[in-house]
């Protein structure tokens, strides 16, 4: 089993090579478990670029929305991970903030599962610039799903362009392009979706905000028959059951470890189809409170009709 951040194991080696060789790094080959951390940047204000798009494209999102909020699409996967099976999660802060890959890895260990979990995160990151060759980790990503094998790959895209009326010309056609390279390299492809701000964004209530996350990821989702791992979704059915749970940090747009514990326990289910509740491992949270979250990721992913 291993759990390696692919940015922080490149950047480790280039420099590596680098010192041994007096010259510049552009090594970008394979390495081996790192714990050091990709650069991390803000994410840009969602209050400022949700209302500006929502202007110019305020018609056809609306017409989006409507047509997701009467659908629900599920996908299990096909087959589910499995003992061996690398997973690879790609996105920005809001994927590493309080680690999700790691405390997924961790809970599927504690849960007797051996797998290999990967991630490539930076912040402020897009689809578009992961599937950029050009760029410096979509040329990482590039290079990875096109040299070896993958079984799983969850995508995580920015805010501002998985929002419904953004999406069709801001994260779709890099999820097509993504999703292609994912299949070519035998992976089933997974999008998380994620979380409205804490107080929306602007004019937009928080409500409001999530269900245009929800079109937007379900519409692309369903398109390419991917596995949709509702996070924001199971925020908001969360809170209707505990209104007092800390999903976000003090930022209140980055989940808190609560958030992040309850995202990887819906990972969990849905990957794995296996219920996280008596999974031991509990994210420094006092046993009560994992439970709990391990509780409504089951009813959530797994109880439904």
């Amino acid at each position: 089993m291993k759990r390696i951040r692919i940015m922080a194991a490149v950047l480790a080696i280039a420099m590596a090579a680098a010192a041994s060789s007096g010259c510049g790094a552009d090594s970008k080959d394979g390495g081996d478990r790192t714990t050091a951390q990709p650069a991390k940047q803000q994410e840009p204000s969602e209050e400022t670029t949700t209302g500006s798009a929502q202007d110019a494209e305020q018609d056809e999102g609306k017409d989006d929305s409507a047509k997701a909020s009467g659908e629900t699409y599920r996908k299990i996967p096909d087959p589910v991970v499995k003992d061996g099976d690398k997973i690879l999660f790609v996105g920005n802060s809001h994927t590493y903030t309080n680690d999700l890959p790691g405390m997924f890895f961790e809970m599927a260990q504690a849960g007797g599962h051996g797998v290999d979990v990967y991630d490539l995160t930076e912040g402020s990151y897009t689809l578009q610039r992961f599937s950029d060759p050009e760029d410096e980790l979509g040329e990482i990503l590039t290079d990875a799903l096109q040299s070896e094998p993958w079984d799983f790959v969850v995508l995580q895209e920015n805010t501002n362009a998985a929002v419904a009326f953004n999406a069709k010309k801001d994260m779709y056609p890099y999820a097509r392009k993504l999703d292609e390279m994912i299949k070519a390299a035998g992976g089933q492809t997974a999008f998380l979706m994620t979380w409205a701000p804490e107080e929306g964004a602007g004019a937009f209530s928080r409500e409001m905000v999530q269900g245009q996350l929800a079109a937007g990821y379900r519409t692309i989702a369903e398109e390419l028959d991917a596995l949709l791992i509702p996070g924001g979704e199971v925020f908001a059915k969360a809170l209707e059951q505990d209104e007092e749970l800390q999903l976000w940090g003090e930022d209140g747009q980055h989940p808190s470890v609560e958030g992040t514990y309850l995202a990887a326990c819906t990972a969990y289910a849905l990957l794995f189809q296996e219920t996280p509740v008596g999974n031991p491992y509990l994210a420094d949270l006092d046993q009560d409170k994992a439970q709990e979250l391990q509780g409504m990721a089951q009813a959530f992913i797994l109880d439904q009709d």
